[in-house]
């Protein structure tokens, strides 16, 4: 009884895993959504707005103060 248990546990656990972070987003080399967002001055910037020729490195970080 207690085996039937603990794999049903085990098979509960493994159903409900979160996504892993390769699985979710573009794929690399793939375009991203156009998206606009303001930046900490307020201004509406895009992508398209700060990539340069050798493209941008965008990373999105919350202050844990929000």
């Amino acid at each position: 009884m207690t085996a039937v248990l603990l794999g049903l546990a085990l098979g509960a656990a493994t159903a409900q895993a979160p996504p892993s972070p390769l699985d979710v987003g573009p794929a690399i080399g793939e375009a991203i959504p156009r998206f606009e967002a303001r930046d900490q001055s307020g201004r509406l910037r895009t992508f398209d707005d700060l990539k340069g020729p050798n493209g941008l490195m965008l990373v999105f970080v919350r202050s844990a103060d929000w």
